[in-house]
């Protein structure tokens, strides 16, 4: 049976952080990376954008090539899933039939697309992206003339949207919700993105739900709940992922919407962490439990799992945040949009550069930033951790002349 001090369950950008810093902290221990996909860690992020319109190229999305990994003695185990965990006698079974002892081990299995059971959801030419694979294959079939639809307006499917239209693709969007991004963005907000991918020649259905993918061994159509018939050569389907929980639940961990943690990512185990998509941490900021899905937080607490692993006690201090492009938009967030009885606009959407402000009581709890100057965004995140109580600072929050440090 092979044995290593660390083992690192995953291959995606929370292990490899964890990894790196692992051989910082400690330069002699055996660490080994098991990854379900047969790829070093990579960058998902170009997987909607420039990695599907093939303006980047495959190598490019390695954080390091694996001969990084060889130089400092981490061991690959790539297309390899981990079947079971023994925390008893600490040893993981792999669906080769391999196994291995370990003394710690971190669970950053990530997430899955959540799949819809559809007449026709098998056919070929249906695609979920999530994968290198995935948009390899998407990329493959969304050439110039073709037309796309995709189930689901979430960061994904906008960012899918605008690529695929770039590359010369016909899309359709169809959404469920009345508008695109429900549950963060308001219909005025929301009305922005949408206006503007229409005029980028976009075709959006929302308030609509899919019935039935249609097509003769291949997709050819979608059909909606109303009767709309969508015509097609491809359908992108993204409604949103689910934690792989199945390996910590099957341990014996405690789960609930992820594999719940402590401010040091340690998991209902001592000597089991867990980092990225699959963790339920609780959120330092907000004083709630949260399971977040975006890359600073899987890069943040890969990093701070391999601390912890490594013998330091570090609690969890990151402000969550997320950043998208769609077309020549580009936006960041950060914060908690769940928390807000008060919106508002500081900007222009008509410059098409405008930071939308949540707030709470008067307090500022997050911020949604488009083609806007990133120096603005630690005075707003320190006014987020302070909870400064902002009453009668409403116009000096809505011009975009004021400097928001003047607020600190």
């Amino acid at each position: 049976m092979k044995s290593t001090k660390y083992l690192l369950i995953g291959g995606g950008l929370a292990s490899g952080q964890a990894a790196k810093q692992l051989r910082e902290s400690d330069p002699h221990s055996p660490i080994a990376l098991v990854g379900q996909e047969p790829y070093v860690p990579y960058d998902r992020p170009p997987l909607s954008k420039e990695f599907l319109r093939g303006e980047k190229a495959r190598e490019a999305l390695l954080f390091d090539p694996e001969q990084y990994y060889r130089d400092h003695a981490i061991e690959l185990v790539l297309g390899v899933a981990v079947l079971e965990l023994n925390l008893t006698g600490k040893t993981a079974l792999l669906d080769n039939g391999e196994a291995i002892a370990f003394e710690k081990a971190l669970i950053a299995t990530g997430g899955r697309p959540v799949r819809l059971s559809l007449p026709g959801a098998d056919l070929a030419g249906v695609h979920y992206l999530r994968t290198l694979d995935d948009s390899e294959a998407i990329s493959g079939e969304g050439t110039q003339g073709k037309r796309a639809v995709i189930i689901g307006a979430g960061f994904i499917g906008m960012e899918a949207a605008a690529s695929l239209t770039k590359k010369g693709v016909k899309v359709t969007v169809i959404e469920a919700q009345p508008h695109i991004w429900a549950r963060f963005a308001d219909a005025t907000l929301a009305g922005f993105f949408q206006d503007y991918c229409v005029q980028k020649s976009v075709t959006f259905h929302t308030s609509e739900l899919v019935t039935e993918i249609r097509g003769e061994g291949r997709a050819s159509s979608v059909r909606t709940k109303t009767g709309k018939e969508v015509p097609c050569d491809l359908v992108c389907i993204g409604v949103g992922i689910v934690p792989n929980v199945e390996l910590a639940r099957q341990a014996g961990l405690n789960v609930d919407n992820g594999v719940v943690v402590n401010e040091y990512l340690e998991s209902s185990h001592p000597d089991i962490y867990a980092a990225g998509d699959v963790a339920n941490y609780l959120d330092p900021v907000f004083k709630k439990r949260r399971r977040v899905e975006h890359w600073g937080h899987a890069e943040y607490c890969g990093q701070l799992a391999g601390q912890n692993m490594a013998g330091a006690r570090n609690p969890y201090d990151l402000l969550t945040y997320v950043w998208s492009d769609i077309f020549d938009l580009h936006l960041e967030f950060a914060g908690d949009e769940s928390e807000v009885d008060q919106v508002l606009l500081r900007g222009s959407f008509q410059d098409r550069s405008f930071t939308v402000l949540y707030l709470k009581r008067s307090v500022l709890t997050a911020y949604f930033a488009v083609n806007t100057s990133s120096k603005e965004f630690p005075a707003l995140q320190d006014l987020i951790r302070r909870k400064q109580d902002l009453t009668g600072k409403e116009a000096q929050l809505q011009d975009p002349v004021f400097g928001i440090k003047g607020l600190l």
